[in-house]
């Protein structure tokens, strides 16, 4: 009987590839606007979309792989939109071969499911590096609250405060 191989995370693969993506883009101080990352450096257009009602609620965005563009609800918040785009890079960058298979499928935002695939873990990881990285983290954590680092970094609160759990534990 063969059993499936659960493959893990290269999370030291998602940070390099997203620093090297700001260094190559000369990005140096936050906010990091992951839209002009994607046209710009990568030229691939970000494309914000309405969805149905039954899906509005349940899909974020995604990496279209086959016409090379990033979808976004356009009914999701700003600041998570501004980790989507981020996240959609980070599949664009880290697993475009696979987002161009026919394995690939749009996840449905799930909380019992959610961060299952390790390329979800990946694009998540690659999208904290991208947004959050710890060169500017460590500039302005320690004199900031959640609130203004959300504002300086734009991103949600909740984002800023699972990057300070993992870079500092707090």
């Amino acid at each position: 009987m063969m059993s499936a191989t659960i493959q893990k995370p290269n999370y030291g693969l998602a940070q390099s590839r997203a620093l090297e993506l700001l260094f190559n883009a000369g990005i140096g101080v936050p906010p990091v606007n992951p839209i002009s990352i994607a046209e710009e450096i990568l030229k691939i257009p970000v494309r914000f979309v309405t969805f149905k009602a039954s899906e509005s609620e349940r899909i974020s965005g995604f990496y279209d792989g086959e016409d090379d563009v990033i979808v976004v609800n356009r009914d999701e918040f700003p600041l998570r939109q501004t980790f989507t785009i981020a996240h959609e890079l980070g599949h664009k960058v880290l697993h475009e071969e696979w987002a161009r298979s026919s394995e690939y499928q749009v996840l449905l935002r799930n909380p019992l499911e959610q961060n299952r695939d390790f390329r979800e873990k990946e694009a998540d990881a690659f999208a904290a590096n991208l947004l959050m990285p710890r060169f500017m983290m460590d500039e302005y954590y320690s004199d900031l609250s959640h609130s203004e680092l959300s504002r300086l970094f734009a991103v949600s609160v909740p984002a800023i405060k699972a990057r300070l759990s993992f870079l500092y534990g707090i």
